[in-house]
């Protein structure tokens, strides 16, 4: 099993904002986890919360997509765990471009779940959102 992370710029104003997703690859084949500004637009869906909406390597618009980082091991099963548990996410029925919660949101909130560091972009915008939330969760 591995997950990677992986991000896209966003149409009009992929300069300053990037939208970030997960796509966990197992025995199953490679499945995109993400938040979608739509909510119920595909098959599996939580709300604002998305699997296989798009294929895992499709940009969203504006520019093709990139690898982050990947993770095997004990750190893709955590972060899997995570994703297949995708209805603990405090803001699944909710969703704004700025300041949040958005795609970005989801992906921190994820790691933080799963115990991963890893720093997102700046351009990961939204990412920042219910640190005050999740703060006071712990």
């Amino acid at each position: 099993m591995k997950v990677e992370l992986r991000y896209a710029p966003l149409p009009w104003i992929g300069a300053i904002a990037w939208h970030y997703w997960f796509v966990v690859c197992d025995d199953t084949g490679r499945h995109r986890w993400e938040v979608w500004q739509t909510k119920n637009a595909g098959d599996f869906c939580i709300g604002h919360v998305h699997r296989d909406l798009k294929d895992p390597d499709d940009g969203v618009g504006g520019g093709p997509s990139r690898r982050a980082i990947e993770w095997e091991g004990d750190p893709a099963r955590r972060i899997a765990e995570i994703l297949n548990n995708a209805k603990t996410y405090p803001f699944c029925e909710r969703y704004r471009l700025w300041p949040g919660p958005n795609s970005n949101t989801f992906v921190a909130w994820v790691l933080r779940e799963a115990g991963i560091e890893h720093k997102l972009d700046p351009r990961a915008l939204g990412w920042k959102f219910g640190r005050n939330y999740f703060a006071a969760k712990q």
